[in-house]
């Protein structure tokens, strides 16, 4: 096993010293970065380990006038710190209502059985390097981060715990996770709402079919303000990329699925969908999840 983890990081920071890759990471995983920023995003990716391929790690600008982003996935952050030669452990779960819940002096006591748990409240965790004499402790209310839609709505345990083990990896490893942000924590707030149709059918059986692999997915551009008329059937709405990628962060594929998926559709990327296909991929990805 110890192999083919080693197996992996050389391939994973060998693709960071190839021409060829860094032109098609810079396209998909990085876009509208000046040079400077993207050589930061090159050198980030190489120091911690991480695969933009598999959502490990990417950037966005979102204006022109203002620095670049760097997201990383929960899993990203896992990986990264799991890899650290001072990481000693780390933990996180989600508290609810009726849970006994107690933190002195940053040490945790939480009991709870499992029926009658009552609201959800938030999440917390703790991380903790070897040569430290306490660890680093991090609780985040779901108040702050829910949007109440999309995987949010199905399953806000589950994305707390994200954004609490999220934020305590990266301030155990300021020094190699600093100035970073998971996606959890940056969705825009929106009022929209998963649509319900009957379309779909052949496309949900092929996502189905591959359940339990890594998919790759195009990035969301936040810079671009899309003009819709839903009458034509142009291009989808920011706001339904953004759900489409909600679902995804939770949803695993096999790797090139959603590429079928896309040619289910006639795109060859996600902003390639006209908003009815947005809306009808939304209502596949919503059930898929809730069937889990």
């Amino acid at each position: 096993m110890s192999n083919e983890l080693t197996v992996t990081n050389c391939n994973s920071l060998a693709m960071w010293d190839d021409s060829r890759k860094l032109e098609e990471i810079r396209k998909l995983f990085a876009p509208n970065l000046t040079e400077m920023e993207f050589q930061f995003f090159v050198g980030l990716g190489k120091a911690s380990g991480l695969n933009p391929f598999t959502r490990e790690i990417w950037s966005i600008k979102y204006d022109k006038n203002q620095p670049a982003q760097v997201f990383i996935g929960r899993d990203g952050y896992r990986k990264a710190a799991q890899a650290h030669p001072e990481y000693d452990y780390h933990q996180s779960d989600a508290v609810y209502e009726n849970d006994e819940f107690e933190v002195t002096n940053g040490e945790v006591h939480h009991k709870y059985k499992l029926t009658n748990r009552g609201k959800l409240i938030g999440a917390y965790c703790v991380a903790k390097r070897h040569k430290s004499s306490r660890p680093i402790y991090v609780f985040v209310e779901v108040s702050e981060y829910s949007t109440g839609r999309s995987v949010w709505k199905d399953k806000p345990a589950t994305m707390i715990k994200k954004v609490s083990e999220s934020q305590c990896l990266r301030a155990c490893f300021q020094d190699l996770l600093g100035g970073t942000y998971g996606e959890e924590e940056m969705i825009e707030r929106s009022e929209l709402t998963p649509p319900k149709t009957k379309k779909g059918d052949v496309l949900a059986n092929k996502l189905n079919a591959a359940k339990g692999h890594t998919i790759e997915a195009d990035p969301v551009n936040d810079q671009e303000e899309i003009v819709i008329d839903e009458e034509t059937g142009e291009l989808a709405k920011k706001e339904q990329l953004k759900e489409i990628h909600d679902y995804l962060s939770v949803k695993v594929f096999e790797s090139g699925r959603l590429q079928k998926a896309l040619e289910h559709y006639g795109a060859s990327k996600l902003s390639d969908l006209t908003m009815s296909q947005a809306e009808d991929f939304i209502s596949i990805l919503s059930k898929l999840t809730d069937k889990e």
